[in-house]
């Protein structure tokens, strides 16, 4: 297959996997029954079984037992702690109605996270960083303004932005297939998933299954639709440039913003658009550095071609 060939399937599996995950809403809104916990509980199981069935198929089970020897058991409960605290907050957005509060959280990921970089690994950053990162400043506070005249505060947008960061951080003490790192980290959370609906069940709390057939075949998808991306967006990262990533990363929070605006109602005031609009033209200034550095990277290293799609 000639590169052509090769960076269009990369596209096709990069938006597949983008735009699927930017439809969760269509697919947890459904499920406004159950509370935030069952569905996530839920989500690790299906999605646990997807992810083995996947291992099986792909002939990957050797890989997986032979980096469950390599990886350190500390490292992969911590990152399973992140994705799930991660997930939970999403889910909840959704079930309580702030879908636009979600998508601001997922725009303002990759500025958390080179804040969270300078903060903690005391990484340099170039003038373009800092006016990215003033930039969301101001659009996280015009936010918070918007939301304190509501008697609320964008404290799911912070959470989930933080936990990006922290997850991207943390992920780093975890490599491998990330199908293979998946399966272990979401395996962490399938004991405590189980016991959760154990004992929802006992308690007479635990009749979220079996109730329809809709219900139940979106209660078995929410782990199709967790697993499907992933195995989608890895085979694009092995056909796309980054910087093509990097901009398909975004397409998740664009079509929850879509969603939220105009399919659920959620109300867009000035002040928040404004606050999107600070954090649109934030993203913009980190996408051009991130083009800038990799072309003086491909330029002092003539070996590495940098691939765009």
């Amino acid at each position: 297959m000639n590169a052509k060939n090769e960076s269009g399937n990369g596209v096709a599996f990069g938006l597949g996997a983008t735009l699927l995950w930017g439809s969760y809403p269509l697919w947890y809104k459904p499920l406004a029954g159950l509370d935030a916990y069952h569905l996530l509980s839920w989500r690790v199981v299906f999605a646990e079984l997807f992810l083995v069935a996947l291992l099986l198929l792909t002939g990957r089970l050797p890989v997986l037992r032979s980096t469950l020897k390599t990886v350190r058991p500390i490292n992969v409960l911590t990152v399973a702690a992140v994705l799930g605290l991660w997930w939970l907050m999403y889910i909840y957005g959704i079930m309580t109605g702030r879908v636009l509060e979600v998508a601001f959280g997922y725009f303002l990921s990759p500025i958390m996270s080179m804040l969270v970089s300078r903060l903690i690994f005391k990484e340099r950053l170039t003038t373009l960083q800092t006016w990215a990162i003033l930039l969301a400043v101001t659009g996280v506070t015009l936010m918070a303004f918007e939301l304190l005249n509501l008697r609320s505060f964008p404290w799911i947008a912070l959470v989930i932005g933080f936990c990006y960061s922290f997850y991207g951080i943390f992920k780093k003490k975890v490599p491998g297939d990330p199908v293979v790192v998946q399966t272990l980290e979401i395996g962490v959370l399938l004991p405590f998933a189980a016991v959760f609906l154990m004992l929802a069940h006992a308690a007479g709390q635990g009749h979220q299954f079996l109730l329809s057939t809709s219900h139940d075949l979106l209660l078995v998808a929410t782990g199709l639709i967790t697993v499907l991306p992933l195995w989608w967006y890895s085979l694009a990262a092995k056909r796309l440039s980054m910087i093509t990533l990097g901009f398909l990363q975004f397409v998740p929070p664009i079509c929850n913003f879509v969603l939220a605006a105009f399919v659920y109602g959620e109300p867009v005031s000035s002040l928040k658009l404004a606050a999107f609009a600070f954090i649109w033209l934030a993203l913009t200034l980190f996408t051009w550095n991130s083009i800038r550095v990799q072309r003086a990277n491909a330029a002092s290293n003539p070996a590495v071609q940098l691939r765009t799609a």
